[in-house]
């Protein structure tokens, strides 16, 4: 080697250490707790957004005459929470937007809250690990548990219980109605779409 090579030849315990430096969101980058199972959602990446939506057809809604639900939508959103004090990890929040549209009814019911936990102890984690994720409204407002499949291409989502409003509802619990799931509500394969589709239906 010359010397003008050597000059610029970096020490290999240099070179070790920067190849060493993690990316920005890789697994370290994720607090200790974490509920893994929401990777299969979206990745824990400040703003990364997954959409899922399903709309019924006029066939399908005739072949069940008990199905409300037209069509049905949720919108994952995560959030990186920096640390409040010195010594705290970094926190990715998983927020959720939920839409519909019901039978004979005009208008989209909306609601929004948190999926999975934003803490839990590792021996939590294990026996929750196979389980569904649950997603659910602030204030009692009950929610929605989630299975992701095809490798996050689809979700199977349970309802039972989910407090939702219209858009000019304004946050007036007076205004909100408990959608349940009924004898052909309960059970929904949704597909994955774009963020722009999803928003077509439900608005920003």
């Amino acid at each position: 080697m010359g010397r003008s090579m050597m000059r610029y030849a970096l020490p290999t315990a240099v070179l070790l250490a920067i190849l060493a430096v993690p990316p920005v969101f890789a697994q370290s980058d994720i607090q200790p707790g974490f509920d893994k199972r929401l990777l299969l959602l979206a990745p824990a990446e400040d703003k990364a957004e997954s959409c899922f939506l399903r709309r019924y057809d006029a066939a399908h809604m005739k072949a069940r005459s008990k199905q409300r639900v037209e069509v049905i939508g949720l919108c994952v959103k995560v959030e990186r929470l920096q640390p409040e004090e010195k010594g705290e990890p970094i926190r990715y929040v998983y927020n959720f937007d939920f839409a519909t549209k019901l039978r004979g009814r005009g208008g989209i019911l909306k609601t929004g809250g948190e999926c999975g936990f934003s803490h839990m102890p590792p021996e939590e984690q294990k026996r929750i690990a196979s389980k569904p994720i649950w997603c659910g409204v602030d204030c009692d407002g009950g929610g929605i548990t989630l299975e992701p499949r095809k490798e996050g291409g689809e979700l199977l989502a349970r309802l039972s219980r989910i407090r939702v409003e219209s858009e000019c509802g304004g946050g007036d619990e007076s205004k909100a109605i408990d959608l349940e799931g009924g004898a052909d509500d309960k059970v929904f394969v949704i597909p994955r779409v774009s963020v722009d589709d999803y928003r077509a239906f439900a608005g920003k």
